[in-house]
């Protein structure tokens, strides 16, 4: 497939937008007045195209907090026809070429972690690190995607030009998910499905450790249409495990998938350790 990639400046061109946020979300858009002034401020937001037609987009708009300076990515969208085909990395690389020319370091989202596509994305191909969990982020949504779950959102920071982007493709080439490390169990019911059993965790016990490893569903839409009790249960045990491996200064910097399971793990590192000065030979961290 032929794929254009587009800045979006003009009134005419960001109205495009509003048309497949309608499409993908079944929702009112962000006025196009809005978006201009956005990206007339600092603001970026990307289109990418199929011949004449808009099957995506991207639209973020200058951030700052505690004196720094970043662009904050705000809406992804992917029309529903042409999604699993590798678009929104597509855009995400553009939005970093175009972030770069205007002097940004960092972009920052947020994403539902429980999305696993998604965190792949953000986390594995990108390289965006967390450790920052928000409760509710958006509060209740009506949309296909939300509807009937607290938003819950990881706040992601996506370094681009960073050493880290290059040495973190040694240090989880080789690493397999040890059970020490895991931070929530979980089981099959007789149904397939998969559900989630806290652990006590001792804290202590793990400050030497490398590695941690918290487990998601890979399919939660899946669990959401068929139980959306057991949807919501793995919304509070995973906001739990992260809360409290974020307290403790823990960050999610990658994940292991598993095609013979129904769960893919979130890999969670020391904080200080991704400064490249603690980063030690594959597999290592200060």
């Amino acid at each position: 497939m032929s794929m254009i990639l587009k800045k979006l400046e003009t009134f005419a061109e960001l109205e495009k937008i509003s048309y497949l946020e309608r499409k993908v979300w079944g929702m009112d858009p962000i006025p196009t007045h809005q978006t201009l002034t956005a990206v007339k401020n600092g603001g970026v937001a990307i289109g990418a195209f199929a011949g004449e037609q808009i099957v995506g987009f991207l639209y973020s708009f200058a951030g700052y907090s505690k004196g720094e300076t970043y662009l904050c990515s705000h809406m992804m969208g992917i029309d529903p026809d042409y999604q699993n085909q590798g678009i929104g990395y597509l855009l995400k690389m553009k939005q970093a070429q175009e972030a770069e020319k205007l002097g940004y370091q960092k972009i920052r989202w947020t994403y539902d972690p429980l999305e696993s596509r998604n965190g792949y994305l953000n986390i594995v191909k990108l390289g965006a690190i967390c450790s920052d969990y928000i409760e509710n982020c958006y509060g209740e949504m009506s949309d296909g995607l939300n509807n009937g779950l607290p938003s819950d959102r990881f706040n992601v920071e996506w370094l681009m030009t960073s050493p880290y982007q290059e040495q973190r493709k040694r240090l989880f080439t080789k690493l397999s998910v040890q059970k020490q490390g895991v931070l929530l169990d979980w089981e099959l019911r007789e149904d397939g499905l998969p559900q989630a059993a806290r652990k006590n965790i001792n804290w202590a016990a793990l400050s030497n450790a490398s590695f941690l490893y918290v487990p998601v569903p890979t399919e939660f839409q899946f669990i959401k249409q068929q139980d959306m009790g057991l949807a919501i249960d793995w919304r509070l045990k995973t906001r739990e495990a992260f809360t409290e491996a974020f307290n403790h200064h823990w960050a999610v910097a990658h994940i292991i998938r598993s095609k013979e399971r129904p769960i893919q793990h979130y890999v969670l590192v020391k904080r200080q350790s991704l400064a490249l000065s603690n980063l030690k030979k594959e597999g290592e961290f200060i």
